[in-house]
């Protein structure tokens, strides 16, 4: 399986979108974000469906819109019904990942496999700049970390030789709270996004991961190398670099990792990435997990501009018992 060979595309501007063949559902999670208005004006579509939670306050924008409302972080009964409702089979289906909260996103990933959707396409709007550059906050208020819904493998009674993968965005508190976590991990390795939307990016990305070196406690700051990297913007060479890693890790130890641990804490094409991963690789059937550190607050209004909107053409597996 080489993930690097599934097909995205990106436009500079905006209204290219409406170059599109039109699809039959378009779906958002709604956060008041320029990144997240502008382009779902431009979506060729005959449907449009948002999702929303009250926690994130109520807007004008979605008044006379199609939308569903959720709770901020675990409302999935609702999230799955309305997948449902939708009856997906047979539709062409964008989904706009730029608002969702991942836990949902990554829900979302799997609930299509369960429905045996194969090929839907999911845009990515990337900002021009953080406002606040390296002190930019995400989230606040943390709660716990735990497994992602839908995204469990087996369980197992070893931990002697698990790995943890952490794609390390801008909350370096969120890293110390994952690695922490998972202590018993034997192996704990950094992704970073880079190429990043731009060079600035990337150096803030590090300053802020370093700020979490004492909770990792591996080689992953005094050798940078020993870190994955993959494009921020690229969720097929996220998967296929983290395919390669565990390959290269286990070929050469002559051992398997005895649980795998992922953690999209960076870029949604990251968590999209991570996902890929667990879903090609039947995670489910093996002890392979995304977890993530759920918070009581999430901070969306952060960024500025609009660098570029991209489109990734999402291949999926389908199983008979992949629920």
């Amino acid at each position: 399986m080489n993930y690097s060979y599934f097909y995205k595309s990106n436009y500079k501007n905006v209204a290219e979108l409406k170059l599109l063949p039109k699809y039959d559902l378009f779906i958002s999670s709604y956060v008041n974000s320029h990144r997240v208005i502008e382009p779902s004006e431009h979506i060729p579509t005959d449907r449009k469906v948002w999702f929303f939670s009250t926690e994130d306050g109520p807007d004008l924008f979605l008044s006379g819109k199609e939308k569903i409302k959720i709770s901020a972080n675990e409302d999935y009964a609702t999230f799955m019904q309305a997948l449902k409702d939708f009856k997906l089979i047979g539709k062409r289906i964008c989904v706009d990942a730029t608002g969702f909260k991942i836990p949902y996103l990554m829900y979302l990933m799997r609930c299509m496999v369960a429905f045996k959707i194969k090929k839907f396409d999911i845009i990515y709007t990337e900002p021009t700049l953080y406002r606040e550059a390296e002190n930019t906050r995400f989230s606040d208020i943390f709660n716990e970390v735990k497994l992602i819904e839908g995204m469990k493998g087996l369980n197992t009674s070893r931990n002697d030789n698990d790995l943890l993968i952490i794609a390390a965005g801008y909350d370096h508190s969120r890293i110390a709270d994952v690695a922490n976590d998972r202590k018993s991990c034997k192996k704990k390795v950094l992704l970073f996004g880079f190429p990043a939307v731009s060079p600035g990016m990337f150096q803030e990305n590090i300053l802020r991961a370093y700020k979490a070196e004492e909770a990792i406690a591996t080689e992953c700051f005094k050798d940078m190398d020993s870190n994955i990297y993959a494009p921020a913007y690229d969720p097929f060479v996220t998967a296929q670099a983290i395919n390669e890693y565990i390959q290269r890790q286990q070929n050469s130890s002559h051992k398997n990792f005895t649980s795998i641990y992922l953690a999209p804490l960076s870029t949604k094409p990251h968590a999209i990435g991570m996902a890929l991963y667990f879903l090609w690789e039947l995670g489910w059937e093996k002890s392979i997990n995304l977890i993530y550190p759920f918070c009581q607050q999430y901070i969306v209004d952060n960024s500025d501009g609009i660098a570029r909107v991209w489109r990734y053409e999402i291949e999926l597996p389908t199983y008979p018992n992949s629920v």
